[in-house]
Parts: C-alpha cells; sequence; structure tokens
C-alpha cells in the first residue's frame, strides 16, 4: 500500500508522519546516555540488599508476606487459612499494596512479589523526585540526593505502605505542576488516579501530595483554580468514605485531633525528638558506617547550598515552569519538620506519627538546592551516587552477615512444624548485631507466610489489616505489647495453640511438666509441641 492509499478504514494514510525518529536519536549525546545509564545503575544499587537473602532483616516482613499469603492461598486447604480467618479488604487503607502483591503473585511467589513492590519503591523514589524536579525547572540531577534517604528506619522497621507511597506523592505533585502549566483530560486522569493509589497505600504522604497538589493548582482565576481542584475530588472522597465507615478511619482522625477519641495520645518531648530524629532517618546499622555516610550527605547539601549561593547573579536555570510553584511545593519541607515536634509519638495502636515526618522534611528539602555550575553540579552527582553505592554495600554486608550468622537452624525450626497448625511465637532474642531495631520480633510469622495456619503475635487484630480471625475460631486476645514481654505470657494463653516456636528462653514453657515436649532444638531456636492424652 503507497503513502497514498486508503487504509482498511477507508481514510488515507501518510506515511510520511511515521518515519522512524532517527533525527532524535542522533540528537541524544554520548554523555545523555550515559547519565541516563548512571542514574538507573545507582537507583537499582539500592534496591540490592533486598535480593542478597531469602529473609531480608526487615522487622514487620513477616506479617506483611504472613497477610499477603492468605490472599493468595485463601481457598487452599492444607494451609487452614479460611478455618481461621477472614478477608476485608474494604477496612483497610493499605489495599494498593496489598493488591498489587496479590496480582504479582500470581506468576512469582509472594516474597519475590513483596521484593518487586519493594524494588520499585526504592528504584522509583529518585525518578518520581527528578520528574518533580523537571516540572519545577530545576536541576534534574538533584534527584540523586534522595537515593541514600531510601533506607530509612521505616524500610527496616518494615512500614512498606509509607515507603511505597512517598515516590507516588512525588509523582502525583509533579503531574499537579504540569497540569497547571498545561491542563488536559488525560493529565487530570492521571492526577486522579495516582492520588487514589497514594491514598490506599499510605495517609501521611496522601495527606502531602493533597497540600502539594492543591497549593500549585491555586492561580489566575477562581474557575481555572476549581478546574485544577477537580481531578483532586475522587481521592478525597475514597479518604472520606473510608474514614467515616472504618474503625482504622476513625482512629487516624482521631490521632490527627479532627475528632474525639476514646484513646489518649502519646507525645515525646521536644527535647527527646530532637535527639532522635537522625533515628528516623537512615540511622539503621549498628555500626558508625551509616552515620557517616548521613553526615556526607549533609555536607553534600550544605556544599550545594554555598556554592550555589555564590554564582553569579546573572545565572539563572534555562527555563522555570509555572513561577513560585517550587516554593509552594518545598514549604512542605518545614510543614514536616513542625509536624515531628507537634504530632504526637502513639495513639492507640497507631505507632509511630511524628516519626513519619523526618525523612519527608529532607525529601522536600531537596527542592530548594540551587543551581550549580556543570562542573560543580557533575562533581556533585558523582560524591552523591559513591554515597549511595557506599550505603548499598553497607547494608548488603550487613544483611549478608545477618542471615548467615543469625538465623541459624531457622528453616529446620519451621520444618518441624506441620502445615496449617496453630503456632504461637515466644521471642525473648529479638535483637542483632548487624541491623537496628528487632529483626526476629515476628519470626513465628514466617511460618504462616509459609506453610499456612494461624499464628501469634499477628496484625489479623489490628484494624488495618485486610484479615481477620473468624471470631468462634482465633487464639485468645492478647494483653498490649504481648508480642515483647514473653515473660509475662502464662502456659494457660497457649492452650489454643498446637506448637510454640521459641528464639531464646524458652522460659516457663520448659517447666510445664511434659505438657509441652520439645520436637526441635538448636543454640537460638527451638520447637515445643503441645502433648495431649491422644499422644499416647
Amino acid at each position: 500500500m503507497s503513502a497514498h492509499q486508503p487504509d482498511s478504514g477507508g481514510r488515507r494514510f501518510d506515511g510520511s508522519r511515521f518515519r522512524f525518529p532517527w533525527r532524535r536519536l542522533s540528537e541524544l549525546s554520548v554523555l545523555t546516555v550515559g547519565w541516563e545509564a548512571a542514574f538507573a545503575l545507582v537507583a537499582a544499587a539500592a534496591s540490592v540488599p533486598l535480593w542478597v537473602v531469602s529473609r531480608p532483616p526487615l522487622q514487620d516482613l513477616p506479617q506483611h508476606l504472613a497477610a499477603i499469603r492468605i490472599l493468595v492461598d485463601y481457598a487452599e486447604p492444607a494451609l487452614q487459612f479460611s478455618e481461621y480467618f477472614t478477608v476485608e479488604l474494604g477496612r483497610t487503607q493499605y489495599l494498593a499494596y496489598y493488591l498489587a502483591a496479590r496480582v504479582l503473585a500470581l506468576v512469582v511467589d509472594v516474597a519475590v512479589a513483596n521484593n518487586l513492590l519493594l524494588t520499585a519503591s526504592i528504584v522509583g523514589l529518585p525518578y518520581a523526585m527528578r520528574s518533580l524536579l523537571r516540572s519545577l525547572g530545576r536541576d534534574e540531577r538533584y534527584a540523586l540526593f534522595v537515593i541514600p534517604l531510601a533506607w530509612n528506619a521505616h524500610l527496616i522497621l518494615g512500614f512498606f505502605n509509607f515507603v511505597a507511597a512517598i515516590p507516588l506523592a512525588l509523582w502525583g505533585i509533579a503531574i499537579a505542576v504540569r497540569l497547571r502549566d498545561n491542563w488536559s483530560l488525560p493529565r487530570a486522569g492521571a492526577l486522579a488516579a495516582i492520588g487514589i493509589a497514594t491514598f490506599y497505600t499510605h495517609v501521611v504522604p496522601f495527606a502531602f501530595w493533597g497540600l502539594g497538589a492543591a497549593s500549585v493548582a491555586v492561580g489566575g482565576d477562581i474557575r481555572q483554580t476549581l478546574r485544577r481542584w477537580l481531578p483532586l475530588l475522587p481521592a478525597a472522597v475514597c479518604a472520606g468514605v473510608w474514614s467515616g465507615l472504618t474503625p482504622a478511619g476513625r482512629s487516624t482522625l482521631s490521632a490527627a485531633a479532627l475528632s474525639s477519641g476514646a484513646a489518649q495520645p502519646k507525645f515525646s518531648p521536644a527535647s527527646a525528638s530532637f535527639r532522635e530524629a537522625t533515628s528516623w532517618l537512615t540511622d539503621i546499622l549498628p555500626s558508625e558506617v551509616d552515620d557517616r555516610l548521613f553526615v556526607a550527605w549533609m555536607l553534600c547539601v550544605l556544599v550545594s547550598l554555598v556554592l550555589g549561593l555564590q554564582r553569579q547573579p546573572g545565572a539563572q536555570p534555562e527555563h522555570l515552569a509555572s513561577p513560585g510553584c517550587t516554593w509552594r511545593v518545598a514549604m512542605l519541607s518545614p510543614l514536616a519538620a513542625l509536624a515531628y515536634f507537634v504530632a504526637p509519638a502513639s495513639y492507640d495502636w497507631i505507632w509511630p506519627i511524628h516519626a513519619r515526618f523526618p525523612v519527608l522534611a529532607l525529601i522536600f528539602f531537596v527542592l530548594v538546592l540551587p543551581r550549580l555550575s556543570k562542573v560543580a553540579a557533575v562533581g556533585m552527582a558523582a560524591l552523591m551516587m559513591s554515597i549511595s553505592v557506599a550505603s548499598s554495600l553497607a547494608i548488603t554486608n550487613a544483611f549478608q552477615r545477618h542471615q548467615e550468622e543469625e538465623f541459624g537452624e531457622f528453616d529446620r525450626a519451621l520444618e518441624a512444624i506441620p502445615r496449617g497448625k496453630r503456632v504461637a511465637g515466644l521471642v525473648w532474642d529479638r535483637g542483632s548485631r548487624w541491623v537496628r531495631f528487632s529483626p526476629f520480633i515476628h519470626s513465628a510469622a514466617w511460618y504462616q507466610a509459609e506453610r499456612g495456619g494461624a499464628v501469634m503475635f499477628t496484625f489479623a487484630d489490628f484494624p488495618q489489616s485486610p484479615i481477620r480471625f473468624r471470631p468462634q475460631n482465633r487464639p485468645p486476645a492478647v494483653g498490649p505489647r504481648w508480642e515483647w514481654m514473653p515473660e509475662r505470657v502464662r502456659l494457660r494463653d497457649l492452650d489454643w495453640y498446637d506448637y510454640v516456636i521459641c528464639r531464646g528462653g524458652p522460659g516457663r514453657i520448659a517447666s510445664s511438666r511434659g505438657h509441652w515436649r520439645p520436637t526441635f532444638r538448636s543454640r537460638r531456636w527451638s520447637v515445643w509441641r503441645k502433648h495431649s492424652e491422644a499422644d499416647h
């Protein structure tokens, strides 16, 4: 068919419009290709620690995997999930993360599906920041500054939904800036969709998305502002419905002091918050390596500010989209810093609250870093790449040493328990020499994630969980901080369970006069089976 012959629909086809873009490709310089490749490699390198071990030492990881496993294999008879649990997706605000994991688990293992989501969150963070920097006309090389911030206390604690929502919020604000510059229906639809996705991932980044997107939309006459606000409405409706109709939503409103609740918020003194600020950032290893890398990061920020202020007044950016938008979005940084000191530390079952804000304050602060000369910008980019790679190497080494030296014979301990059983976990030795916080506190949940059944301690009793125990077949309710105080667990608290897996201890269970008998023992782990008359 020639260029002017009619196509199958009767319309004339102009082949000249579909020429391969050789000219555009030829305009890509070696430096541009090199920059894109280096950016991609450094961003990808940040996710390597997730893939070098089979069980990354992320505190809440086993609980998330246990919930995802139930969503994936709920009807599998051997795992007994339907006997103990019901699935209630409508009550969780973490719907986007769990549904994405459920879809990925159709083709890969549950643990791999979760790793893919975390990888997308880590790698997506610098790309989302680069998109926002570009939309504001800032130097996109500053996106490298957020890569070392990806491995923060919240990721080590296993707050995956919070971590995943941050790049979504940044991308959403970038779309809002572009929508202000050039309104279009597809772009408005994209903003609405990413707003809903951000809300159903985590409420804190969603709030910053809403504030950022709403502030950049203001401008021109009232009709223009309202039109730009319109794509924010669907996410606002989702937030309103969830807040009013779910227990987790009502608790969240109470924690934000937007409604009254039965529980009392607990606040951290300003002096303590100031001392602990770095603990909620990149201080995730007991060694001083991450502390030194954070100091190097701060020095790079300081040097960038000084060099930028020393530039000639005429050295301005080539373009600046939406004048004033940068400062509207950048104001989210001091707002996050203020929230860290005035927000409660915890409320009811919600913890931590104020600790979420320091990392957001630093991420949004990157937006105000001034444009540097080409030589200084390249040098700063090289330094930040070095810090990012060094951070990834240090975390990778810590993860490998953790698994090699501290997990011991955990796999054999799990194999000592048949599939689909009721298992309690008593963890005396919950810490690690190689990572901070308590990576072993939820060890029992690995059993549910890999072999089914029901475990305690579990997040299924929390309002945000997508699964719940069946009232007629559930373990007895436990007191607060049950998982942190195994010495307070009485033998009668364990009557519902078939097995108990211990790390350290084993405490009172060893003196149960034969009611609990060991089926596996190693230096760190032990498994105990409930003995009954039927065993004779």
